[in-house]
Order: C-alpha cells, then sequence, then structure tokens
C-alpha cells in the first residue's frame, strides 16, 4: 500500500513539472500589426492638362526608414525598430503604390502609369524618401520627409535617355499626435502624406504644361 501511495505522489508530481515545462505556463507574446498608407482625398483639377502623361517611378527610401517595422526617435541620436509594428509591404512600394493612386484621383494628368507601363510618358515623377519616424523625444509627432523630382522628357533624344529636371522640391511635415502608439503614428503620417501631396500638387500645377502636339492641334 505504502509504495503504491509513493508511486501515485512521484506521478503527480512529475506531470505537474511536465506541465510547467511542457506547455503547462505558457508565455503570451503580442501579435504583429500590419499597417499600410492611406491619404486624404486628393484636391481636384477642373480639367487634365492636354496631352500630360505621367510615369511614376518607384520610389527609394532612405536605408534607416527602408525596413518594414516602424521606427522611432527616442534621443538626438538614438532610433529603435518596432518588431511588433510593420507596414504590410516596404514603405517604398506602398508609397510608389499610393502615389499613382493619387495622381490619378487629381486629374491633372490624361494618364497615370507606373515603372513597368509601357505606354509613352512625357513627365515622370522621381521620388524619395528621407525621413519616416516616429519622433519620442518629447510630445509625440509623426514626423515625412519626401524630396519630389518632375522630370519631362527629352524630343530631340532617343526614348528615356534623356530627361530634363523640371523641378525639385523637399517636402517635410511634423504631424502631433495623441500617443506614442502605433495606431496614431500611423495616422499622424497618413496626414503628413496628405499634406506633402497638396504641396506636390500646387508645384505641378505650376509646372506641367500641355504638351507640343496638343498646343499645335488647338
Amino acid at each position: 500500500m505504502r509504495a503504491r501511495f509513493l508511486t501515485l505522489i512521484s506521478a503527480a508530481v512529475f506531470c505537474a513539472l511536465g506541465a510547467a515545462g511542457c506547455g503547462g505556463i505558457t508565455k503570451s507574446y503580442p501579435e504583429r500589426s500590419y499597417y499600410m498608407f492611406e491619404a486624404p482625398p486628393a484636391g481636384k483639377v477642373a480639367a487634365p492638362v492636354e496631352g500630360a502623361v505621367v510615369q511614376v517611378w518607384k520610389f527609394d527610401v532612405s536605408p534607416g526608414s527602408d525596413g518594414k517595422e516602424f521606427v522611432y526617435r527616442t534621443d538626438d541620436i538614438s532610433y529603435e525598430s518596432d518588431f511588433y509594428n510593420q507596414f504590410f509591404r516596404p514603405p517604398g512600394a506602398l508609397l510608389t503604390e499610393m502615389t499613382i493612386r493619387w495622381l490619378s484621383d487629381t486629374g491633372l494628368f490624361e494618364d497615370v502609369i507606373s515603372s513597368l507601363g509601357q505606354s509613352f510618358a512625357n513627365y515622370y515623377v522621381q521620388s524619395n524618401v528621407v525621413e519616416l519616424y516616429g519622433d519620442y523625444r518629447g510630445a509625440p509627432a509623426a514626423v515625412m520627409t519626401i524630396q519630389f523630382f518632375l522630370l519631362e522628357y527629352t524630343p530631340e533624344s532617343e526614348y528615356g535617355d534623356n530627361t530634363g529636371i523640371v523641378f525639385n522640391r523637399t517636402y517635410s511635415s511634423h504631424v502631433p499626435i495623441p500617443a506614442a502608439s502605433a495606431p496614431e503614428l500611423m495616422r499622424g503620417w497618413n496626414t503628413a502624406l496628405g499634406e506633402i501631396y497638396g504641396a506636390f500638387l500646387e508645384d505641378l500645377k505650376l509646372h506641367v504644361k500641355p504638351s507640343p502636339q496638343a498646343a499645335a492641334v488647338n
């Protein structure tokens, strides 16, 4: 009887230890969250510029911001990346697609194509994301800086071999956010992107002109 009792006690202790070591006590890890850009509605123009077709090249992104993980600036010299909060795809790819849709929505151009498009374009948009991070050194803010180039096809050269720069400008936005959280940071970036797009559109309206062929027809 005593031997049977000791055997039962040993089995109970073994099961308890096994539960503790083999999944009975589990650690809870936060799940990763994924985000995408969503800019405010584009400003509309009255009519497209005649004969103006633009091709949007893939965005370049500075090395510190080209990964999918969110980046936070914690002091003047330190940055941190967030494994658990990420862009759904690399930010350069997301911004390229977003910009194509946004330019189409403005109605400024007769057609907007990607860098993979085979249609003829007389304008090109080249972009570089200079800054993209959450500034958590004090009051939290979303920081975004994008450099845009507008280039124009040069008729006297072979297609694609030579383009002239119409203008280039660096647009920066610093949007305060109510809390240092990933959802609020993403909302701040979307607001910043809308501000940058708005300023870029005003510059485009000044520089995009009807094509010589369209002007000749009129």
